[in-house]
């Protein structure tokens, strides 16, 4: 029986890392909301911006006010800003399944308390740009967080990170 289990959760744990953007990829088009449910963050603007600045590594960092490993990964971007800003990364966090209307001030709340005010937070309210970057199924209602994304400035995919560790985010600004 536990031989069973554990060929299902290594089968499960592979499939995971065999989906979703691949090294190389371009990112889809897509856009997420702001707090005030008005300005939207696209591909388009997100590309103008990494380059407006010069950045070297854009990063989408998805996260939710329930994932614990969220929290942590904050707490190391916020003692980072500084050195992230100064090796040219640029990070946007997107929330994931929280609603503008109901969460927004929780979310906010959250962001301020672990990373700061250094970067910019977007809402993904129904999950859909996780779903068009392939990293969860179209009517999934369970995933994983963190699911951190770091590309170069034409925003193709450089590596996917399903966890912060211990050389995050140093690792966002080496070759």
């Amino acid at each position: 029986m536990r031989i069973v289990f554990i060929t299902m959760f290594l089968m499960c744990a592979v499939s995971f890392a065999a989906t979703g953007l691949a090294k190389g990829d371009s990112i889809p088009n897509f856009f997420v909301l702001a707090m005030d449910n008005e300005t939207m963050l696209d591909k388009k603007g997100l590309r103008e911006e990494a380059k407006k600045l010069g950045v070297k590594r854009v990063v989408l960092s998805f996260f939710a006010t329930w994932c614990v490993n969220c929290k942590e990964e904050f707490v190391l971007l916020k003692k980072n800003a500084d050195k992230l800003k100064e090796n040219g990364v640029l990070v946007h966090l997107v929330d994931v399944g929280e609603k503008i209307m109901k969460d927004g001030q929780k979310v906010s709340d959250f962001v301020k308390t672990y990373a700061g005010d250094s970067f910019p937070f977007w809402f993904d309210q129904n999950a859909n740009l996780l779903k068009n970057f392939g990293f969860i199924e179209r009517n999934a209602t369970e995933f994983h967080l963190p699911v951190i994304v770091v590309m170069d400035a034409d925003l193709r995919v450089l590596k996917v990170f399903s966890e912060a560790g211990k050389d995050f985010p140093q690792i966002l600004w080496s070759n």
